[in-house]
């Protein structure tokens, strides 16, 4: 059990690590249910992807990059990257 300011530390510095994303979109993501199933996570992706209007060739890149790798955190990293997705466990 960690203590709220721990937490508030924890949350504040995955923020700021959000800002450097190629699309910051200040998004929290509980990992805990419904919300935490990869599939769940690339459609909500995918919605970004199409509501931020990214160009064709960002898109596939995106893509590429994500399919690219197998893993869960692998995955949650590549999401993290572009869009600047906090994910919260």
């Amino acid at each position: 059990m960690e203590t709220i300011d721990a937490l508030e530390r924890k949350l504040h510095a995955a923020q700021q690590q959000a800002c450097n994303a190629k699309y910051p979109t200040g998004l929290i993501v509980d990992l805990n249910g419904p919300a935490g199933n990869i599939f769940y996570l690339m459609g909500m992706c995918n919605r970004l992807v199409r509501e931020l209007q990214l160009r064709p060739a960002e898109r596939q890149e995106f893509e590429t990059e994500l399919y690219a790798t197998r893993d869960y955190q692998s995955r949650l990293a590549v999401m993290a990257k572009w869009f600047g997705i906090v994910f919260v466990k």
